[in-house]
């Protein structure tokens, strides 16, 4: 569980990062670019062959994730980018704050 825990942490930060300059929270800056996507699908395809896949989880030593644990590392994952993407807000703000008072 924590090793899915850490690819949806990591899903959502790459939101984040990828408009540190600007909120994440529009329609272009969720469509972004096909490359992100094509590269969060593939990931999580790749999370899910691990978790799920017996042969993976003979190899890795894995164990399927239960719905309702699943539900809860998203929902993990949604908070901190709710919690990081306000900190980047704050941010933003207090320097249009300092760059206005210049």
């Amino acid at each position: 569980m924590a090793m899915n825990t850490l690819v949806v942490l990591e899903i959502f930060h790459l939101f984040f990062i990828r408009n540190i300059h600007g909120t994440s929270l529009t329609w272009g800056a969720v469509r972004g670019t096909k490359v992100v996507w094509t590269v969060v699908v593939a990931i999580t395809a790749a999370q899910f062959a691990v978790t799920y896949l017996p042969p993976l989880q003979a190899v890795l030593g894995t164990e399927p994730v239960p719905l309702a644990d699943g539900l809860l590392i998203v929902s993990i994952g949604a908070a901190f980018f709710a919690i990081i993407e306000v900190e980047k807000q704050i941010r933003l703000g207090l320097r249009r704050q300092a760059e206005g008072q210049s």
